[in-house]
């Protein structure tokens, strides 16, 4: 059996970064993973502004003074001119006029016949935001391979860029297998159970923002799984759930071998040991166990870094973990095992609640669960005892 660390890096090396770029309305690149590295075409902002509302005159200000106010300046107004020894009402945003170089904030100005007054001294050129103190034309604003969030989407459009060069998304195909198999919504039958890993994998395939280009819900027929692996072969990622192991109605596995090859398929994990990965007509390939829990996990530990290697994103399959206390004894098995667990508040201390029955048929437990603890092979954990947790909302679900 292979390591969690050893897989991940295998699939690191194996897998290249896809080779299309194409350029998307700045409203649309959230998510979308930059493929050049972005440069600021001018600087932002464009010239100094007033960073409240108050009053424009040239520094240094001595308390006391008092200058006449000659005017309005308002954000958007073309700038003013300011002549020496006024001064002019200005507001948050607005351009600095010619002639000013300082601003005092209006809770600090006394106004009376038409004149400020300054309540206190003020140093040349508070109250202004410099040209170019957000970003310089020709910075570098972002290297390639990070993906783009509400932050940078709007430091990008600070600038006036209106197109963004991104990878393209990764296309997937989607195939769950199984005789005993029901859609949502068919009528139910004696041996038979609902598909809860098809639309559990399309949900989070659709959060990793790829595109499913084939989705099938399959019987246990050689015949018939050989074609829809050679269809999904012209995708850029082939995903299954189910008929990898050994058994006599494993298909998935046999049909892989026939078209392609399989490197490995079992790892040193709970839950999720079964795990093939390899290759369908040169098309990478992995195949997920078929007990829920174990796609669930399996998925977000060689899927997720298979999507972020194909999209060139840094850092990929990036696992975020920070310690945080059990709330009761735990032991360890004899492998690494990811446990579900929720955090609680016990005594005002944070803590983590296991799941009672740590089965990998159990979906309740991870629509109970907030995240992911791990628990090192013979581990004897006390209460209390810090554990690695990783958050749901930390790996964008």
């Amino acid at each position: 059996m292979e390591s969690v660390e050893r897989t991940i890096a295998r699939l690191i090396d194996w897998i290249e970064p896809l080779d299309d770029v194409e350029g998307v309305p700045v409203l649309e690149s959230v998510g979308r993973v930059l493929a050049e590295p972005l440069t600021a075409p001018r600087d932002v902002p464009i010239a100094p502004l007033s960073l409240f509302d108050g009053y424009a005159a040239a520094g240094p200000l001595v308390a006391g003074e008092s200058l006449p106010v000659v005017g309005k300046q308002f954000a958007g107004d073309p700038p003013a001119r300011l002549e020496p020894g006024t001064a002019i009402r200005i507001f948050t945003g607005a351009l600095l006029p010619e002639g000013a170089d300082t601003v005092i904030a209006q809770e600090s100005v006394a106004v009376d016949a038409g004149r400020a007054c300054w309540r206190e001294d003020v140093s040349f050129g508070a109250g202004v935001r410099a040209r170019g103190a957000d970003s310089r034309e020709g910075q570098v604003l972002l290297e390639p391979g990070v993906a783009i969030n509400a932050a940078m989407l709007g430091l990008i459009a600070s600038t006036g860029v209106a197109e963004v060069p991104v990878r393209r998304r990764v296309r997937v195909a989607l195939l769950t297998t199984g005789d005993e198999l029901l859609a949502p919504g068919e009528p139910f039958a004696p041996g038979k159970i609902y598909d809860a890993n098809g639309p559990m994998l399309e949900a989070l395939l659709a959060a990793a923002g790829v595109e499913i280009v084939q989705r099938a819900c399959l019987p246990d027929d050689r015949d018939l799984i050989d074609a829809r692996l050679r269809e999904a072969a012209a995708a850029d990622l082939i995903v299954t759930s189910g008929g990898v192991s050994v058994g006599e109605a494993d298909l998935v596995r046999a049909g892989v071998e026939a078209l392609g090859r399989i490197d490995h398929w079992r790892i040193f994990l709970k839950p999720g040991k079964p795990l093939a990965i390899g290759e369908v007509l040169g098309t990478p390939f992995l195949g997920l166990p078929g007990n829920p829990v174990s796609t669930f996990v399996t998925y977000l530990r060689f899927v997720r870094t298979a999507i972020d290697r194909l999209t060139g994103r840094d850092n990929p399959g990036a696992w975020p973990s920070q310690p945080v206390p059990l709330a009761s004894p735990r032991r360890g098995g004899d492998r690494p095992e990811y446990i579900r667990v929720r955090r609680v508040e016990v005594d005002g201390r944070v803590q983590l609640e296991v799941y009672p029955d740590q089965n990998s048929g159990l979906l309740s437990s991870l629509a109970w669960a907030d995240g992911l603890a791990l628990i090192p092979p013979d581990a004897r954990l006390a209460a209390g005892d810090p554990v690695e947790f990783t958050a749901f909302k930390e790996l964008g679900l």
